[in-house]
Order: structure tokens, then C-alpha cells, then sequence
């Protein structure tokens, strides 16, 4: 009843409502004219002359929770919104709190029709117009009394923009609002708040002012004992419990100077060992495994002690975190969870499923601007294979009013590349009730993945927009979260090598349930590179990895494995082994000892005649690309071998895959041209924005520490992912021929001349002979 009510409304919606009119005067009045939103409820501090920083109130304990999960947030649109998860301890929970905030935003953005709206537990803490476009301005509001709770609290930020003169779909792209992850975070006025008690007080470790939450393992025997499968163990636990989306570990034999933005100390060993940095804190080591936090720890944050009085007993506290987030080998995931960074968390799609917008997170809204855009995320297992041929339909209930014209849209966007576009050509506004929109599949990957529905609306007001003009806050265009979105069956089998997998899921890796030899060069910079890879892969498969430490290369011949180091470091043999050539050893090094530094610039003219001018073939190549999604890749009988990677001199770190000798596993490489490189670029690829692109068999990051591009695989090698049916091979052989087009065109032309000989056959046979 609800959804048809705002359809009618929709239809019957005025032309113009005459409302507030532009407000062309100064982004920002003078500081003795602002006044605070009576929501707010407190004075609005004003930024920092001239300079540009953010003041911040700081409470008597200085206690800090700050909020960002991934640095800078950027909300961009008309009507942009993120909701994320953040966990307090009870102490946090229970003492009195204050929110900050500081925001700007872009200087077309009109403050007087623009609201920034923020919620705790779904209540509105935060109302105010969105004007800041001199620099980022503070807000300091007091967190209403039990709001908080210990554990899960739900953090969320909407945004209303309008543009101050434009009102064109291409204008909306001009406007967003910013967020400082310097000045967001919730400060507490009790010191109690500063105290971790239990393992569970580890989901409440926050990201620093950086948006990174950085974990430091200080085990001091770890040059007189090979510790390297434990302290990777017990890095993918704290990963598990952490899971925020910018982790960076570091391992040394004794603490490092202290670092205002150090999420986490842990110190690992026996209490003899220990005693130098916890002193009496080690006593309760001394009556076996020991797993507590240090009480009254001088350290800028919590320090964690994981103890005993043997090698055993130390070992035993590490299994002892990991056990309540671990799960068995091969276990199935309802979700991927991504709600401290995006929620809700991420279903994952097995097989065919239908999933209401409300489930996938999408609430029923009313929308009165040019471009309406609304996402939601899901997840598909490692094993798919169905990117040449699949299609998932939206399912769309929505309306829009008799004002939007024809020639608008509805795009439908995966994992930001364009999948489908379905034009509205109905005059007089118009009910749709499970409009099918086709969306390719080829664009999905294992693990994460994002779908962005976007309505493109135009008016006859928008085409005057005479200045001046009032903003028309009359709904045009509604969607409800009875939309659906449907996947069909699809093909599942193994694929290597295949990085996407690894990134996305942790395949194969996780779904190990013997050891995974891990093989290091013996630096220590290579066993924090180790930290951070074997973290982002515990996540993404939502389990720990079992791993053996080795200095073997034939001991791993039949196993899984991961090699990490510097690239003279890795043993012979191996880069060639997953597709990278072996003069990298050589090829691959720093210009004068510089490792930023580029080889020179040997572009001639002649190659620039022939990039602009390109060819008749490249347009032809083109044209079947954009027309039919045919590429020359796909004329082929079948794939082709891959040709050896040799990684240019602005590559920073690369990763690679292959499998192992014996055909039994896979082998990763990770590795850098310099120890030093090899620890920056680990932490760059750790970021989860530059995990989530690695794919293919090779991808590299360049020295800018954010470009990360891959090289495709052009043969992969299959195994079986789940017990066989003659339906999914069905559909696994659907996928490979319509990625080898000329196979499929010579098996469609054998089947009619079997059948016209059958045809024939059968004829002679029927009828009377004369």
C-alpha cells in the first residue's frame, strides 16, 4: 500500500515546486555570522586560519576512537550515503563521549538545499548544511546518553547535495563532500576507556588518523628460533578479529619507537624472553600459556602479551586466540564480512538466488534530483566461471513522476564498468513493477563485488534552469526494496592460476587443510612482507591458513606455497615456474641505486606516429569490441601458451602465480627488486583497494605505490571445485566456447553436417523407390 501511495504521488507530482531560491553569496559567511544547527546542539569551532588544519576538542583523558576505516571518504552525487560497522569495548560503551567530525565540501555545492546527516544506532546525532568550502570545518557533538554499545554500533553518513547554478546530469558529477580521518573520531572523557580486558576487546582496535591500523609483533628469539609459522599464525588471528580493511604489521625482535597512530603491540614469546619489555606482567606465563593484556602499559597503545614457558605453551596461547574466529577447511560462508568498512556484510551467491534490495541492503527511497544513484555489494565463491556468457537480470519495482522525459535512463554499473543501460520511453510518468535489466556477468570476480544502479532523470525545468530559479525538492523518481536482484546458475570449477581468486577469497589457500609451505629469504623485512600477504588472505578467505616454514624449494614441489623476498632471493628455479622470466634477477634493479628511478625515455617519433594514427585493423578490432563484445583474444580454437613476464623498472613489487612442479598445487611468489622495496610495496598491495584489482597471473604494483595492473592468463589450468553434474559441466563447456569462438564454430558446423548426413540417411530409407 505504502509503495503504491508514493507512486501515485510521483505521477500526480507539480511541475515546479516554487521553494527556495539559489543562493549565490559566498560559500562561507564570516565566523561572527555562523550559527550553529539547533540539532547540533553545540558551537561549531571554526577551522584554523589560513592554514588549513583542523582543531580538534581534545577531553581531559584523550581518549580517541577514531572512525574512518579507510582514510578519506568522499561522498560524490546528489545523494551519497556509506554506513559501516565500529565496535567499543564496555568501557568505551559506558563513558560519556563526544563525536567530531570535519568536513568540506566542493565550492558548487548550494549550503542553503544541501544537508550532512549523521546517525549512531540509526538516531540523528548530526543535521547541518553542508557548508565548507573554504576548508575542512569541525563539528563537536555530545553522544546522547546509552546511545553506545558495547560491541557492534552502526555508523552512517548521508549527504543531500545541489548544485548552485547547473542542473544538468553532468553537473551532479562536480559535487561531493569530504571527510578528514584526522577529525573523525568519538573522544571519551573517562581514562578507563584507553583499557582492553579481553580477546573480544581486539574487534574494537580502530584505524589511525591515516585510515591504516598498524599491529606491531615484537618476538625477541626470532633470530635464535625459526618462529616464522607461528608468528604468521597468530598475524592471520589478529587479522580475523581486527578485519578492517587497511592492516600493516611489522615484526621485530624489540618494540619499535612508539607511533601515535599504533593500533596494537603484541609481544610474543616466552616470559623469559618477555621479561626485558613486560617485567611482572609475564608472571602469569609462568604458569603455562598465557594470553592477557599488560595493565598500565607505558606504550601510546595496548600491548598484548602472548606468553608461556616453553616454545609449546606460547604456541598453545596462539591457537588459543585463533580458535573462536577460525572455521574448518571447506566449510561454506553465508557472507563475506565487510561491515567494518560497508554495511551489510556481503551475501555470497553458491548458485542460482534471488535477493530483495531490503536484504541487500537498499531501503525504498524518494529521489528529486538529476541522478539517483544507489549500490550494494555480493560475493561469489572462487570457483567461478562464467564471465564469457552469463547474465544476472535486476529485477526493478519502482516509479517515476509525469515530469522526467523521455531519452532518460536506468544504468546498472559492476564493479564500475558499464553493464547495462535500458532507456525510459514512456511519457507521462510511469509504475514499473520487476522491470528484467540484463546485467553481464563478465565483469564479476571472485569474492567482493559491487553493483551501482544509477537513474539518469530529465526535465523541461532542468533544461531552463534559469538562474536564480528555486531548487524543486518535488519527487520525480522512486525505487522500493521489493526490487530484486537474480543470478542464474553458473559454471564452477577451479582455475590456475587465477590472482583474482587468491585476493578475493584466499584460493587456494584457504581452502587448505594441510600445510602451506611458506618460504622466506631470511630478511626480516620479508617476514613483515609475509605478515601483511598472509593477512589479506586469511581475510578474504575468512579462515587462518595452515603453514610450515621451509628453506626447501623440493620440499613444497607437491604442496601449496608462497615464496616472499627480494627477487635475487628467491630460489632458482621458481620464477620461471609461475611466468616470470629469470633475467628479472638482473633486469629488474634500481637506475643508480635509486629504486624510484625510471629507465631513460626511449620514445621515438615514429612510435607516436603510429600510436595516434593506429591502423584499420586496431578500428575494426574496435568496433566488434564495443558492437558484440568480441575481441581478438576470443578467435581462437583454443588459448594460447603464456609468453614470460619480465617486470619493467617503475614495478615496485610483483606477485605472481603457477603451479608447482608436480601439477599438484600452486605456488605464489611475491617479490620486490630490494628487502626495503619489498616491505613498502607489501604494505601498498595490502591496502584492500589495491588488493581487490590483483588478477591474471602477474600483477604489479608501480612505484607510485597505487597503480596495480595484471597480466591476463591465457590458458588456465582446470580442477574440480565440487562433486560433478552433468549440468554444471554443461555450463563450464558453455563458458570456455564462447571464450574460443572458433572452436565452437567448428563444433556448430560438425553438428550440422552430422545432422544433414542423418537427415539424408533417413530420408533414403523413407518412401516408395521406383
Amino acid at each position: 500500500m505504502k509503495r503504491t501511495l508514493i507512486a501515485l504521488m510521483l505521477l500526480g507530482a507539480p511541475a515546479a515546486a516554487q521553494q527556495q531560491p539559489f543562493d549565490m553569496s559566498p560559500e562561507r559567511p564570516p565566523a561572527e555570522t555562523l550559527s550553529p544547527p539547533a540539532a547540533e546542539q553545540e558551537p561549531v569551532a571554526e577551522p584554523a586560519p589560513e592554514t588549513g588544519e583542523t582543531p580538534t576538542a581534545v577531553p581531559p583523558a584523550d581518549v580517541r576512537r577514531h572512525l574512518l576505516p579507510d582514510g578519506a571518504l568522499t561522498l560524490s552525487g546528489e545523494n551519497p550515503s556509506r554506513s559501516w560497522a565500529i565496535h567499543l569495548t564496555a568501557a568505551q560503551a559506558v563513558s560519556a563521549a563526544r563525536l567530531h567530525l570535519a568536513f568540506r565540501n566542493s565550492v558548487v555545492v548550494a549550503p542553503e538545499s544541501s544537508r550532512l546527516r549523521v546517525f549512531l544506532n540509526n538516531t540523528l546525532v548530526i543535521d547541518r548544511p553542508v557548508q565548507a568550502a573554504d576548508g575542512f570545518v569541525p563539528i563537536e557533538v555530545d553522544v546522547p546518553p546509552a546511545l553506545l554499545r558495547s560491541g557492534r554500533n552502526e555508523f552512517s553518513v548521508r549527504v543531500d547535495h545541489r548544485h548552485r547554478t547547473d542542473c544538468t546530469v553532468a553537473s551532479t558529477y562536480e559535487l561531493w563532500t569530504e571527510l578528514d580521518p584526522a577529525g573523525a573520531y568519538l573522544s571519551f572523557g573517562d581514562a578507563a576507556a584507553d583499557t582492553f580486558v579481553g580477546l573480544t576487546d581486539l574487534r574494537a582496535l580502530a584505524p589511525g588518523a591515516q585510515g591504516k591500523t598498524r599491529i606491531e609483533i615484537v618476538a625477541p628469539a626470532m633470530e635464535r628460533e625459526n618462529m616464522t609459522a607461528e608468528i604468521l599464525q597468530l598475524v592471520q588471528a589478529l587479522s580475523l578479529y581486527v578485519n578492517q580493511p587497511n592492516q600493516e604489521f611489522s615484526v621485530s625482535r624489540s618494540p619499535q619507537a612508539e607511533d601515535a597512530n599504533l593500533a596494537l603491540r603484541v609481544l610474543l614469546g616466552t616470559a623469559e624472553d618477555l621479561a626485558p619489555y613486560a617485567g611482572d606482567a609475564t608472571d602469569n606465563a609462568e604458569q603455562g600459556p598465557a594470553v592477557s593484556f599488560r595493565a598500565g602499559a607505558e606504550s601510546v597503545a595496548p600491548t598484548l602479551l602472548v606468553s608461556g614457558r616453553r616454545r609449546d605453551e606460547w604456541a598453545s596461547a596462539i591457537n588459543q586466540i585463533l580458535a573462536p574466529v577460525d572455521r574448518a577447511a571447506g566449510s561454506r560462508r553465508d557472507a563475506l564480512v565487510t561491515e567494518n568498512w560497508r554495511a551489510p556484510n556481503a551475501p555470497m551467491i553458491y548458485d542460482r538466488r534471488s535477493l530483495t534490495f531490503a536484504e541487500l541492503g537498499i531501503p525504498s527511497q524518494q529521489f528529486s534530483g538529476r541522478r539517483y544513484a544507489s549500490s550494494f555489494t555480493f560475493a561469489i565463491p572462487s570457483d567461478f566461471y562464467a564471465a564469457s556468457y552469463g547474465e544476472a537480470r535486476l529485477m526493478l519495482d519502482a516509479a517515476f513522476s509525469a515530469s522526467v522525459l523521455p531519452g532518460s535512463s536506468i544504468n546498472v554499473y559492476v564493479n564500475g564498468n558499464i553493464a547495462a543501460s535500458t532507456p525510459l520511453t514512456e511519457q507521462g510518468g510511469a509504475i514499473v513493477n520487476q522491470l528484467p535489466i540484463k546485467v553481464t556477468m563478465r565483469h564479476f570476480r571472485p569474492g567482493l563485488n559491487e553493483i551501482m544502479v544509477e537513474a539518469n532523470l530529465l526535465t523541461e525545468q532542468d533544461e531552463t534552469c534559469l538562474p536564480g530559479a528555486p531548487s524543486d525538492e518535488t519527487p520525480r523518481f522512486a525505487i522500493f526494496d521489493s526490487s530484486r536482484f537474480v543470478v542464474p546458475d553458473y559454471g564452477r570449477v577451479g582455475q590456475f592460476p587465477n590472482l583474482a581468486s587468491t585476493s578475493g577469497t584466499g584460493y587456494p589457500y584457504g581452502q587448505a587443510d594441510e600445510p602451506v609451505a611458506i618460504i622466506l629469504d631470511g630478511d626480516g623485512a620479508s617476514l613483515s612482507a609475509a605478515a601483511n600477504i598472509l593477512a589479506r588472505i586469511a581475510v578474504g578467505a575468512g579462515r587462518s591458513i595452515p603453514l610450515s616454514s621451509t628453506y626447501s624449494t623440493d620440499a613444497a614441489r607437491q604442496q601449496h606455497a608462497i615464496f616472499v623476498g627480494a627477487v635475487n632471493s628467491i630460489p632458482q628455479g621458481v620464477l620461471a615456474q609461475v611466468g616470470v622470466a629469470e633475467e628479472a634477477r638482473t633486469d629488474w634493479m634500481p637506475q643508480d641505486g635509486n629504486p624510484g628511478a625510471q629507465a631513460p625515455d626511449q620514445t621515438n617519433l615514429d612510435e607516436w606516429r603510429q600510436r595516434m594514427e593506429g591502423t584499420g585493423l586496431s578500428d575494426v578490432q574496435d568496433w566488434f569490441s564495443e558492437t558484440f563484445g568480441i575481441t581478438l583474444e576470443m578467435m581462437r580454437f583454443a588459448p594460447s601458451d603464456d609468453a614470460d613476464f619480465n617486470p619493467a623498472s617503475d614495478d615496485a613489487l610483483l606477485v605472481a602465480q603457477g603451479l608447482n612442479p608436480s601439477g599438484t598445487g600452486v605456488w605464489t611468489v611475491v617479490a620486490a627488486p630490494t628487502s626495503d622495496g619489498l616491505k613498502a610495496g607489501t604494505e601498498a598491495v595490502s591496502n584492500f583497494r589495491a588488493w581487490e584489482r590483483l588478477a591474471g597471473r602477474v600483477s604489479v604494483v608501480q612505484n607510485d605505490m597505487e597503480t596495480v595492473t595484471s597480466e591476463p592468463v591465457a590458458a588456465f589450468s582446470f580442477v574440480e571445485s565440487q562433486e560433478p553434474t552433468i549440468g554444471n559441466y554443461r555450463l563450464v563447456a558453455a563458458n570456455w566456447l564462447s571464450a574460443n569462438i572458433l572452436s565452437y564454430s567448428l563444433l556448430l558446423v560438425l553438428a550440422c553436417l552430422l545432422l544433414g548426413t542423418a537427415t539424408s540417411g533417413l530420408l533414403s530409407r523413407l518412401g516408395r523407390r521406383r
